[in-house]
């Protein structure tokens, strides 16, 4: 017993880091590849990864309901994709402290989506989120830097809570390395083209470009590798609110590391989406944020 909490702690713990990791070496490595090149790599790599581990285990690769998992992995794929630009034109801590306002989307699009209605005492952490964003993009002084790298961070916000809740419908018939592979598959070919066409060249001239790529598309494997078995033996909520980590930690990175600024609006703003998506999760299993914890952080785009 001993051993298998041991584990699950270890797991629990390289999850958040290995999504962490993969979040800041996208954002250096936007200083050598382009979106397509860094999503080509990352997605391509799990193509050729996934079907050898369902193989292994003997699991069904293309799953049921094809269509919904494609447009699952489409909504991922673009959230990521959307992601990457945002770190490209923003503070890596502000890009990840927007996007990190999922668990309120996931809430608000529940009852379309899933036909689970948000329940009452989800609404002032919903509310919470969004004023934490409104403080930070407010106009003032420091928001004449406002560009697209917010709005790309808050559609991928957006894409990501509809991703979420698609996996909430999917997961019932279809296990987690479909679901993934749909993900790497869709993201895939979402690349091929812009990346045929792009003015710089298709693989990366630089042995730095080469080890960021790198290093994005082997954290990704490591984080949903670690989710999934995190999530195996512990909780799903705990699991979502120990995910949480990623936000002070790719932020910390970026204040500490990158040396980007912050006021008193991003610290206030980032605190209560941060808390607002811990208290959504921390909500009763019956709730919407479950859906976001029991499933979503194992198939975070």
């Amino acid at each position: 017993m001993a051993r298998f909490i041991a584990a699950a702690l270890v797991w629990v713990i390289l999850a958040p880091l290995f999504y962490s990791a993969m979040s800041a070496s996208a954002k250096l490595a936007g200083a050598h590849l382009s979106v397509w090149q860094i999503g080509a790599g990352r997605f391509g790599l799990g193509l050729v990864v996934v079907p050898v581990i369902v193989k292994v285990l003997g699991l069904n690769l293309w799953g049921q309901q094809r269509f919904l998992l494609t447009v699952r992995g489409l909504c991922g794929a673009v959230a990521f994709l959307l992601l990457l630009a945002a770190f490209q034109r923003i503070p890596l801590s502000l890009a990840m402290v927007l996007f990190y306002l999922y668990p309120a989307f996931t809430a608000l699009l529940s009852p379309w989506v899933t036909g689970e209605p948000t329940p009452k005492i989800a609404w002032p952490f919903v509310c919470g989120a969004f004023i934490g964003t409104s403080l930070i993009l407010w106009p003032h002084e420091a928001s004449r830097d406002l560009n697209w790298g917010h709005l790309f961070a808050v559609i991928a916000s957006l894409l990501c809570a509809l991703t979420l809740l698609l996996v909430r419908r999917l997961g019932k018939h279809n296990n987690i390395y479909t679901l993934f592979f749909y993900l790497c598959l869709a993201g895939t070919v979402a690349c091929l083209g812009p990346l045929l066409i792009q003015d710089s060249p298709i693989l990366p001239m630089h042995a730095a470009a080469w080890t960021g790529l790198a290093a994005v598309a082997v954290f990704s494997i490591g984080a949903q590798l670690s989710i999934n078995q995190a999530l195996v033996r512990i909780p799903a909520p705990m699991v979502s609110v120990m995910m949480t980590a990623e936000v002070p930690l790719v932020a910390g990175f970026g204040v500490l590391y990158l040396g980007e600024p912050f006021d008193w609006r991003l610290i206030v703003g980032a605190m209560l989406i941060f808390c607002s998506g811990v208290g959504l999760n921390l909500l009763p299993a019956k709730s919407i944020s479950n859906c976001s914890g029991k499933n979503g952080n194992a198939s975070r785009e």
